[in-house]
């Protein structure tokens, strides 16, 4: 019988009533898998290590984004090759949708009727130790996406972080960021850095391309000083690779990004994260195979 682990965050995504344990179960045992469960909680790290990762023919992340992350550090921690299948059950499921994959959990399950039909995905590594599959950011937008609690996600999914975003009260404040790829530093003032790997937000995308299989980081630095500048600048995305103002946009595969001081508002892939100084984002090429099946 083949092996399938599954990583399930029971709390992700909007409130449902449907049984989305009992479905994923009586799919993989009707393909003829025995199925192993994890729940993402505070005891998932202690079982998580104990488990026989040997002849693994199969990994799901039932989740969000966050939940999808665990699962990729998961596969390249322990040298994995197995192929992942994701099922949406997140508030943004950003990864999920810039792959390709039906957020409805029953056609999501029905990817993994083809298994070996898989997309290859970057992955960000940043000071060696936490890795992304959609970003990074540093700044007012990471207080944005840290700042809405889990009733809003839950409640209205992506469009919950929205409310919180026109409706905040964090003030707009600059830092100083240095950042150097591998030939040239940057010297730049602005209240926002954010590194994509994958955008796409219920299909909205940005003039410039960006893709988790191209070997390329997108960064961004926004320069505006106040809120409406800012929602322009999130317009003009949409219609220059170039923004002609309030944006720096940079492309490579690696950067070093130095603060004054360390950031008490960074957030990867949705999730805050306590990072030094010194910030070190490199890409990992095509680590990752996603189950898009068709």
């Amino acid at each position: 019988m083949s092996r399938a682990l599954v990583i399930f965050n029971p709390t992700a995504g909007l409130k449902s009533k449907i049984d989305v344990e009992g479905i994923i179960r009586d799919r993989l045992s009707h393909l003829g898998y025995q199925v192993d469960l994890f729940y993402l909680n505070n005891r998932f790290e202690v079982e998580i290590s104990k488990y026989n990762f040997n002849d693994l023919d199969l990994m799901l992340a039932v989740g969000g984004d966050g939940t999808v992350k665990v699962a990729t550090r998961t596969i390249i921690d322990h040298h994995l090759t197995t192929p992942l299948a994701i099922i949406p059950y997140g508030s943004a499921n950003v990864i999920a949708t810039a792959a390709g994959i039906p957020t409805n959990i029953r056609n999501a399950l029905k990817l993994i009727e083809n298994p070996q039909k898989t997309m290859a995905v970057d992955v960000g590594l940043v000071n060696k130790k936490h890795y992304f599959i959609v970003g990074l950011s540093i700044g007012y937008i990471s207080k944005i996406v840290t700042g809405t609690n889990h009733h809003l996600k839950n409640k209205f999914g992506f469009f919950g972080y929205l409310l919180v975003f026109i409706f905040n009260k964090i003030k707009i404040k600059k830092v100083k960021f240095e950042i150097k790829t591998q030939n040239k530093n940057f010297w730049v003032r602005g209240n926002s850095l954010i590194v994509f790997n994958a955008l796409n937000y219920y299909g909205l995308k940005i003039k410039k391309s960006i893709s988790f299989s191209d070997g390329i980081f997108n960064l961004y630095v926004f320069t505006n000083k106040t809120f409406i500048s800012l929602v322009e600048a999130f317009f003009l995305m949409l219609f220059y690779n170039q923004p002609p103002r309030h944006v720096l946009s940079l492309d490579n595969n690696y950067f070093k990004i130095i603060l004054k001081q360390p950031s008490h508002s960074c957030q990867i892939d949705g999730d805050y994260v306590k990072l030094p100084r010194i910030i070190e984002v490199e890409l990992l090429p095509q680590v990752l195979h996603i189950i898009v099946g068709k």
